[in-house]
């Protein structure tokens, strides 16, 4: 196994506004009665202001210092939204609080082409989301984990070599309680090296089995598992802005960071998403509700990116913004379509349901409608216009399931219907009778279905057949 430490020491910081570049600015944590430093961007640094400083000694250096309080639910967000958008680069993701994710990369170095492509789509991903990383990749969780937070970057891929890189780690980095730090700090003790050296049956005596174990760990003597971040079965995340956004155009750096984090979900459960809700919050006002209808399911970030822009960029705000969020209401399997043995190598342009997605979002819902054949000899009459917004399968209308019943059979579950009623009826010469409004309908499992009403008892819904 190889893991990919990602720490982000900067991230209270990150998160914020970036609008006022030239603005001293800190991340204040309390700490019963004092309050010290937590992160400062780059102006409050070059100013002399440095994480652990208390508050009082940076006010004196930088009286101008803008603050704001840590907010541990908020980071906890931040990080889920992280482990989220991690999930673009390894099926196995351990988020690990307050600022670190773990990635399980041993798998991805085939797909990427190798450690330093790997390193490089996410070091783009970070510039673009303007946050400071430092990283380390090593055989066992334990050591990533220590040389990124260390901020010492190494890429070590074999436990042979690891005890030599760890030998230089000052001790005051382990993740140990303070007794013990304190206790090694009047040993003498300063590297890891020299504490490598001592006998562990010394060490366990004077500073308990949680420092040995934590060494054998460290080295790959002992087993360090790390629990696999599991998806939920919807995707909901949110972002409280740092400013309230007068327009929708100061929403676009947000939306693109919930939108890497649906991006990781999507690739993780392997579906794309057919319906997605953007809601903005105002104060003491009522949410303004944005829903995105796609043609097909995607799992594309920057067509998603394009039509919510598209859509955003139409609409007047009664109030400013405080808080965006996104929403799953509908996902479903992507198409799978075979690739051209000729241009797999080539760039491919958008697809014809990307193009109709945007034209909807920039034209508005119901200003796009296609031809369908009607059931009708004359020919002014053998053709009628749809909504497209109603058909889930463009080029192929009207859709028929693979499956069809043998006996239809009354439908007791909960379902959405996507089109417009196709009615179908049986001719003066037969027995039966035969009066039915068709609709495709989906579950909230995703599953699609063609059910009829009876025009006689339109009460009851019928089951006639399954999609694949």
């Amino acid at each position: 196994m190889l893991w990919l430490a990602l720490h982000f020491p900067q991230l209270p910081i990150d998160r914020q506004d970036h609008s006022d570049a030239d603005e001293p600015r800190a991340v204040v944590l309390q700490e019963g009665p004092r309050r010290r430093i937590l992160a400062c961007n780059a102006v409050a640094t070059a100013s002399g202001v440095r994480p652990g400083l208390a508050l009082k000694n940076a006010y004196a250096i930088v009286p101008d210092l803008v603050t704001s309080d840590y907010d541990e639910v908020q980071q906890q967000g931040h990080l889920e939204q992280l482990t989220l958008w991690a999930l673009n680069y390894s099926s196995w993701v351990s988020p690990e609080p307050p600022d670190t994710i773990l990635l399980e990369v041993a798998a991805s170095l085939t797909l990427f082409g190798g450690l330093e492509p790997l390193l490089e789509h996410i070091h783009r991903h970070v510039r673009q989301q303007r946050l400071t990383l430092s990283y380390a990749v090593a055989p066992v969780p334990a050591a990533a984990l220590l040389f990124a937070r260390a901020g010492k970057r190494q890429q070590i891929l074999d436990r042979q070599s690891l005890a030599a890189k760890l030998a230089t780690v000052p001790v005051t980095w382990l993740p140990l309680d303070d007794f013990t730090l304190k206790g090694l700090r009047q040993s003498g003790i300063r590297t890891l090296a020299e504490l490598r050296a001592l006998p562990a049956a010394a060490l366990t005596r004077r500073f308990g089995s949680a420092c040995t174990t934590f060494l054998y760990k460290l080295d790959g003597r002992l087993p360090d598992p790390r629990a696999a971040y599991q998806a939920a079965e919807t995707f909901s995340q949110a972002l409280d802005l740092p400013l309230e956004a007068p327009d929708t155009a100061a929403l676009a750096f947000p939306l693109n960071r919930l939108l890497g984090a649906l991006g990781g979900y999507l690739k993780a459960r392997d579906l794309g998403v057919r319906h997605l809700d953007i809601v903005l919050s105002h104060h003491r006002r009522p949410d303004t509700r944005i829903a995105l209808m796609f043609l097909d399911a995607t799992a594309n970030t920057r067509h998603l990116f394009r039509v919510a822009t598209e859509r955003l960029g139409k609409l007047v705000l009664d109030a400013p913004v405080i808080r965006l969020a996104l929403k799953s209401a509908e996902l479903a399997d992507l198409p799978r379509q075979g690739t051209d043995l000729f241009l797999k190598n080539k760039a491919q342009g958008s697809t014809i349901e990307q193009v109709l997605d945007r034209l909807s979002a920039r034209l508005g819902r119901g200003a796009l409608y296609t031809a369908m054949p009607g059931d009708d000899h004359r020919p002014e009459k053998a053709w009628m216009s749809a909504l497209l917004e109603h058909q889930p399968l463009p080029g192929l209308w009207p859709a028929r399931p693979v499956w069809l019943l043998r006996e239809p059979r009354p439908l007791n579950e909960t379902v959405q219907l996507h089109t417009l009623p196709e009615r179908i009826e049986n001719g003066w010469w037969d027995d039966a009778d035969v009066r039915r409004d068709y609709f495709i309908a989906s579950t909230r499992d995703g599953a699609y279905y063609w059910v009829y009403r009876l025009r006689q008892a339109p009460g009851q819904l019928w089951l006639h057949g399954l999609f694949a």
